[in-house]
């Protein structure tokens, strides 16, 4: 079977969660994950925690790969992708570990891939004052905007960590970024080499955490990313 037509499945799915001090959440994850996608599709990154995140998921029964130092989300995501595709996997599914995404929202990451065949499905989120704060609908909508300008093609919610990814798509691109701006920098990275991209409408969910993104370098990153890639 031509590997661009595979449709994503709940067996040929992993679902990777990167953590960095997500103690508080993970035992409801886990939890509400259990229904949806086998104990042995998971792959946890942890990304130096200091919280003891990594003994909780051990403790829990799943796997969890340690970077030594913290390098942040994109080179957790990486160390995932790497890890599913060793384990045969197809696709990936990722999701954040503070429950701002639902973990029973996975079949219909799935379902959409299946209708589309597409390679990367985005989970889009309301950008509305009644569930989210103002400074975060400025800063998507602003970075939605540029990257649907740089990639030609609408895209809803350029910083939605709640996707599904064709692992065969990913291993044909090399990634510079390894931080939050890596999410921004595979969305281009995907238009720009003709792949196929889908979006499923996902709740706002905001639980009061503290954000790990620093603002001003983590903006001044977009803008470096968005850069480059205009130069390419």
């Amino acid at each position: 079977m031509d590997m661009n037509e595979l449709r994503a499945t709940g067996e040929n799915t992993a679902v990777i969660i990167p953590v960095y001090n997500g103690q508080k959440h993970l035992a409801e994850l886990f939890r509400r994950l259990g229904p949806v996608m086998p104990k042995e599709a998971i792959i946890v990154v942890d990304d130096a925690s200091t919280d003891g995140s990594a003994a909780q998921c051990q403790a829990l029964g799943f796997r969890v790969h340690q970077l030594a130092t913290n390098s942040g989300k994109g080179a957790a995501l990486q160390a995932g992708f790497k890890l599913a595709q060793q384990a045969g996997y197809h696709f990936a599914a990722t999701i954040d570990c503070d429950l701002q995404h639902k973990p029973e929202d996975i079949p219909r990451l799935l379902k959409k891939q299946q209708q589309t065949a597409a390679d990367i499905i985005i989970g889009a989120r309301q950008f509305s004052p009644a569930t989210m704060p103002w400074p975060r609908i400025f800063s998507n909508r602003t970075t939605s905007r540029i990257v649907s300008w740089k990639c030609g093609h609408r895209i809803i919610d350029s910083q939605s960590g709640f996707r599904l990814y064709r692992l065969a798509s990913l291993a044909r691109m090399q990634f510079i970024s390894h931080r939050y701006q890596f999410e921004t920098e595979v969305i281009i990275k995907f238009c720009k080499a003709g792949c196929r991209v889908a979006f499923i409408p996902i709740d706002t969910i905001y639980n009061d955490e503290e954000s790990h993104i620093s603002h001003l370098r983590d903006i001044w990153n977009f803008i470096k990313t968005i850069v480059r890639e205009t130069g390419r």
